[in-house]
């Protein structure tokens, strides 16, 4: 009997079958049958492969005719952004051509008028200023934020080492300003068109033209094409400043008017006219003049600013009071202290430190500093530090580590120091400091300011003349010892432990049995056991205790001495009364 074989391989291509081998018609039909299921599979998967070919041809097609629309997209907007690069160096055509810069002489000629123009407003009654419209007052910070001027400042020099741009007004900044650039006998009032970013419906609500609310200036720094803003005029009489490498922080005033007077509400006086000098494209300087009003006086005033690593404005105010003020400030700074690296409540747990400046810094007679380390207290603090004429004060951030404020992105360690200089003789007065409670870093509760023993009547002008260094070093004086540190603690109800760290240079040489601690109290307290030691970091430890005994304010001082001299600055603060 034979043998029945069946070899059954199949080879799918093309829908082609070879058979091979001996098979019975069963077989064969079986056979047969799956290779037309085989078939029909095959057609099925060349069909599916077809189909997703054509996908992914459409794909490719459509991938590339996005990237060409963007790519005419990019190009389109290039040659409209090379337009509006072209249209911002080109005055408008309405404008009036570019104007020289003007002599000093011209400078000086030109104050002379504004104050001729601060005493008539002064003989005059007041008026207050006109409003925005209600519009541009409703709007929040954000979209103010979206309001821009577009375009140069008409008149302005092109070439100059400075570059002026304007602030809308709105949101805060409710009175409009006027903003003229000066260049000998021409003047010319800016009008620059409104922008709107990414609002259509905010754009549609504005009107067409917003006046200016102030003023911000820009120059280079450093090498490269960056430019930095260095000096900012808006709000009132605000304005503050900042050197190479700073960041925005404290502020200074044109001038202070019965600033925590009880019963009576603080007045802001507000530059209502500014006339900026054109300068020339080697210019170091740029010099410019302000009328202030309010109720109770008017002033003219010159600012001279010079910016660097150290960026310094010279000020010439000259008042005229319409009324009797009864607390004028004049050189006030404004900043900001929240809580510090030795604050006894925190606000904020996720950071230790924030704030603009941690302290008062007075330059005393003989060559002496006093340094008050400011706080945010449980309620409005004020403190007067008398002198004959100030020698110079100013609001200090001495805290210059990023680790001394664990505050990502706030760079509180940049914030710069204002110093202010006072130039000739302001006679008698006091220095005063007010401390104000808050629980936000976006408010400033901190002021300082001069405060004359009086006033001469009315209509009659008082000039001042200063100097406000706005910069990252401290102007104690390497010939003093200055205070690093320091802490408070309460023993018990009425006895208080401090502990005071001094360092510099001039300790470097002595050791701590050298030195003899100096601690005065001003009030009903006494000291209890003042010592020295040398801390883990080289500095001289100060140790000593205050004991009440009664409820009313107390003051402390404290230093060091080397043979009967001071070495170190006077560290200065308070213990407010218990009732």
């Amino acid at each position: 009997m034979v043998r029945k074989q069946s070899f059954w391989p199949m080879m799918i291509m093309a829908a082609a079958v070879t058979l091979t081998g001996c098979a019975t018609t069963g077989a064969v039909r079986k056979a047969t049958a799956k290779a037309k299921t085989a078939d029909l599979e095959s057609r099925q998967a060349l069909a599916a492969i077809k189909t997703l070919r054509l996908k992914r041809q459409a794909s490719d097609q459509a991938f590339a005719q996005a990237i060409a629309q963007i790519a005419q997209e990019q190009q389109r907007l290039e040659e409209r952004l090379g337009r509006l690069r072209a249209r911002e160096h080109r005055p408008p055509a309405h404008a009036a051509a570019p104007l020289a810069a003007i002599s000093k002489a011209t400078a000086n000629a030109f104050f002379g008028q504004v104050v001729a123009r601060a005493r008539a407003l002064a003989a005059a009654p007041y008026k207050a200023p006109g409003q925005v419209s209600k519009d541009l007052q409703k709007l929040d910070f954000s979209q103010y934020s979206k309001i821009s001027y577009v375009g140069r400042v008409p008149g302005w020099p092109p070439g100059t080492p400075f570059h002026i741009q304007l602030y809308p007004a709105g949101y805060l900044f409710t009175w409009p300003e006027t903003i003229r650039i000066v260049s000998g006998v021409k003047r010319v009032t800016p009008e620059l068109p409104v922008a709107v970013a990414a609002d259509q419906k905010l754009a549609a609500r504005l009107p067409k033209t917003i006046p200016p609310a102030g003023f911000s200036v820009y120059t280079r720094f450093g090498k490269g094409p960056a430019v930095d803003e260095f000096l900012s005029f808006l709000g009132a009489s605000y304005f503050r400043a900042v050197g190479a490498g700073q960041s925005w922080g404290l502020s200074a005033r044109g001038v202070a008017v019965d600033t925590a007077v009880p019963d009576r509400a603080e007045e802001f006086p507000y530059f209502q006219e500014f006339w900026l000098f054109a300068s020339h494209p080697r210019a170091r300087h740029l010099a410019f003049c302000a009328l202030l009003d309010s109720p109770s006086l008017t002033g003219a005033y010159r600012f001279v600013v010079r910016p660097g690593t150290d960026t310094v404005i010279d000020v010439k105010a000259v008042l005229f009071e319409r009324k009797h003020v009864r607390r004028l400030g004049i050189a006030p700074l404004t900043s900001m202290f929240l809580q510090g690296r030795f604050s006894h409540h925190r606000f904020d747990p996720m950071v230790r430190s924030a704030h603009d400046s941690d302290g008062l810094a007075v330059a005393l007679p003989d060559n002496g500093r006093l340094w008050w380390p400011l706080r945010d207290p449980k309620r409005i603090a004020i403190y007067r530090f008398a002198q004959v004429n100030p020698g110079g004060f100013g609001l200090m951030q001495r805290a210059r580590r990023a680790g001394d404020y664990r505050a990502y992105g706030m760079h509180y360690e940049r914030r710069p120091n204002a110093w202010v200089t006072p130039e000739g003789d302001w006679g008698p007065g006091h220095l005063m400091l007010v401390e104000l409670p808050t629980n936000s870093a976006t408010n400033d509760n901190i002021s300082a300011f001069w405060v004359p023993q009086s006033q001469p009547p009315a209509l009659t002008p008082m000039t001042f003349h200063y100097r406000i260094d706005w910069t990252g070093v401290d102007p104690r004086g390497a010939h003093l010892g200055y205070v690093s540190a320091w802490r408070r603690a309460r023993r018990a109800p009425n006895a208080q432990t401090y502990v005071i760290d001094f360092t510099g240079p001039v300790l470097a040489r002595f050791n701590p049995a050298m030195l003899t601690p100096l601690v005065h109290v001003y009030g009903p307290a006494r000291v209890v056991k003042s010592w020295l030691t040398r801390n883990a970091a080289g500095d001289i430890r100060m140790q000593f205790g205050v004991v009440r005994t009664s409820s009313a304010p107390v003051t402390i001082h404290a230093a060091l001495l080397q043979g009967g001299k001071r070495v170190t600055e006077t560290w200065a603060n308070a213990l407010p009364g218990t009732k």
